[in-house]
């Protein structure tokens, strides 16, 4: 029987003096701690962001568990299994060599028996795994070339050094076995396929190629070390890092102090007043970690609306512009005063992010759709930096595209971005809807939201969901002439001040009733209630009338009789989908449709495509690139579909715009889900 308890092989052979690779070895840790150190001095003249300071244990399961099971790498099938390939294998690598080096430096005895043999076998073949990765990688690069793929000296370079490393390290191995002898070929097939190689080579030939290899294969290893900080390979700490650090609350929900608090405050400066950011030097901390966490895989410009569409604008560049300006600016390039950044003047911008990183319109372009957010391997919050950004161009400089300049001064004098508020309540009258007033009280509060009421088209919305609500026996009522704009455009766009303002009004009147529910049929209006509002001491139970649909019909309360054979799509708001997580119910409502073939468009759930409306851009039409919203009729179309079905008046409101305009009514039409639900109803109880 064979005995595996003494297997293991000499370290270090035919190797001396194992002083100088100490010595290499501390000079490039030493290069390398002076970089790192170098970076988080960056990081560490950022802002403050405390919120990032707290869950410790919750975010490290958090990250541990999104780097071992790197999720959100794997998500995309090539990508994801060749990186799989390369981190699993070089964790076994890692683990191998401390195995080694803990036998060797502090004379245990690990490096033997069944563990030795688990480890030669492993990492023989988890570098053969990291080959196979690094030509995958380098297959997709340079011969697949997506163009959401940007290859620099950088890539090549990371690539090129792995290969080597690995390279040299098998015909190191392979000329040891040639020379040597190995007991145990079985357990290093690739290092016993490289030992062929050297047949026939002689003892004492062999061993000099032997020192040759080994040591520029631990000087390759070395340069590796000391060279992450300064190249790609700093995602290999970053990623953790910013993972560790992410976003734990809402992802709707952004980063505020109270203005008009700031304002009154009786030490307040009015030439120290800030809001938003402008230059690299407002970053806090983390948003610094951010910029040097991003590889620019592309996962988030592969799937950016506006970057589909052909408009001037990229997630990844976003990222990657603010980085390479915070850097110009670190190094003192940008204004020539050691890298202090002076106060824009006559339109000269002296290293504001706008105007030095990219022109004013770039950040006009974004959708806030978040779906760079949902991809990102690294946990970036590009869509709350951009909006910091907004801020600071709309409420700082007044610098805005003029239609959204008109909204705002719209909502800003008449309470909402459409027009006269008393038009809100013409519908409401003429079903006779119980209004609640102030200090009276309803089970359902159900919020109309401005586009529902005042859009004469979108009217039918609430109609509806007023009878589906009468149907359902609930006890449920409107604000009426009291309902003003949630303020989520004013949030969008950047302006602060306004958002507050309005938050604070709108608190106070709802505050004022006394409800169970705030139904609303709005996904931007429920983003709003439920993330935005608590930090104005508006807290609620916000429904979207999509989960009350479906809770209806899972209960039997509304029961389908009648419908028609169509073949549906269903449209995934973002604010409802990415923001909140709400993919099923709308879908499981429409399960519940007789008659309907609910299939899938390309794009679809979390990775769903913009109707071209978010961001403020239902207020905007930049007229560059594609259109979005045609776009996503397209996918519609190419999916087969006779019905796009959605739950936000906004998306119903582009798709069906952009139907108009590819004059495809005879062929495809958009039906809001409350109106699919009441037309399925019994004859006697449906409408219209």
């Amino acid at each position: 029987m064979t005995d595996f308890s003494e297997a293991s092989r000499e370290i270090m052979w035919n190797i001396s003096p194992d002083w100088l690779m100490y010595a290499l070895f501390a000079v490039s840790l030493i290069v390398f701690v002076w970089g790192l150190i170098g970076r988080i001095k960056i990081w560490k003249r950022g802002k403050s962001d405390n919120e990032r300071l707290a869950d410790f244990g919750k975010r490290f399961v958090f990250m541990i568990k999104e780097i071992a099971l790197q999720r959100q790498v794997n998500s995309k099938l090539f990508p994801g299994l060749f990186h799989s390939f390369i981190f699993y294998s070089f964790a076994i690598l890692v683990i191998t060599t401390a195995v080694i080096m803990l036998d060797y430096d502090f004379g245990t005895s690990l490096f033997r028996g069944r563990i030795y043999l688990f480890l030669s076998f492993a990492a023989d073949i988890g570098g053969l795994f990291i080959l196979i990765g690094l030509l995958m990688a380098a297959l997709r690069r340079y011969v697949q070339k997506p163009k959401y793929i940007d290859t620099v000296f950088g890539d090549t370079w990371a690539l090129l050094i792995i290969a080597l490393i690995v390279v040299s390290g098998f015909l190191t191995e392979g000329l040891r076995m040639a020379v040597e002898g190995d007991p145990w070929p079985a357990l290093s097939p690739v290092g016993y396929l490289f030992s062929l190689l050297f047949t026939g080579t002689g003892a004492q030939h062999a061993a000099s190629i032997h020192v040759f290899l080994w040591w520029g294969h631990t000087v390759l290893a070395l340069v590796w070390i000391a060279s992450i900080p300064y190249t790609k390979f700093f995602h290999i700490l970053t990623l953790p890092a910013n993972i560790f650090f992410a976003k734990f609350g809402p992802r709707g929900k952004l980063k505020r102090f109270d203005i008009e608090a700031m304002i009154s405050d009786e030490d307040f400066d009015e030439e120290q007043f800030r809001i938003g950011v402008q230059s690299t030097d407002e970053l806090t901390w983390k948003q610094r970690l951010d910029l040097d966490a991003c590889i620019g895989c592309g996962r988030c410009e592969e799937l950016c609306p506006s970057y589909i569409a052909g408009l001037p604008f990229s997630p990844k560049q976003f990222i990657l512009s603010c980085k390479d300006l915070l850097y110009e600016k670190e190094r003192g390039k940008i204004s020539g005063n050691g890298g202090k950044t002076a106060e824009p003047e006559d339109g000269e911008n002296n290293g504001g992010i706008v105007g030095a990183a990219f022109d004013e319109d770039f950040i006009w372009h974004c959708r806030t759709c978040m779906v760079c957010m949902e991809v990102c391997p690294a946990c970036i919050d590009h869509v709350d930096t951009m909006i910091e950004i907004r801020r600071n161009e709309v409420v700082m400089h007044g610098r805005l595209p003029s239609e959204a300049a008109s909204a705002l001064k719209i909502l800003e004098t008449q309470g909402n971005p459409f027009g006269p508020q008393e038009e809100r309540v013409d519908w409401i009258t003429e079903l006779g809807v119980p209004v609640v007033g102030p200090n009276e009280e309803c089970d359902i509060l159900y919020w109309v939201g401005c586009c529902t009421s005042l859009d004469p088209t979108k009217r039918k919305i609430a109609s509806d969901l007023a009878v589906l609500l009468r149907r359902c026996g609930i006890d449920f009522a409107v604000l009426g002439a009291d309902e003003k704009c949630c303020g989520d455009p004013a949030r969008v766009l950047g302006q602060e001040y306004t958002f507050q303002t309005i938050a604070k009004e709108q608190v106070e009147l709802l505050n004022s009733r006394t409800f169970r529910i705030l139904l609303v049929s709005c996904p931007h209006c429920y983003n709003v209630f439920k993330n935005e509002y608590p930090q104005f001491g508006g807290h609620y139970n916000v429904v979207h009338y999509s989960e009350f649909l479906h809770e209806m019909l899972w209960a039997g309360v509304l029961k389908p009789r009648h419908g028609r054979d169509s073949h549906i799509v269903y449209h995934d708001p973002c604010y409802l989908g990415r923001y909140q997580k709400i993919y099923d119910s709308p879908r499981e409502v429409l399960k519940a449709i007789p008659g309907a073939r609910v299939t899938e468009m390309k794009m679809h759930a979390s990775k769903s495509m913009c109707c071209g409306g978010g961001g403020g851009h239902f207020w905007m039409d930049i007229k560059e690139g594609e259109r979005i919203n045609n776009l996503r009729v397209k996918q519609a179309r190419d999916a087969g579909a006779d019905t796009i079905v959605t739950s936000c008046p906004y998306c119903m409101q582009m798709l069906d715009d952009s139907i108009k305009i590819m004059d495809m009514d005879d062929t495809l039409q958009v039906v809001d889900i409350a109106e699919l639900v009441l037309n399925t109803l019994e004859a006697e109880e449906s409408v219209g």
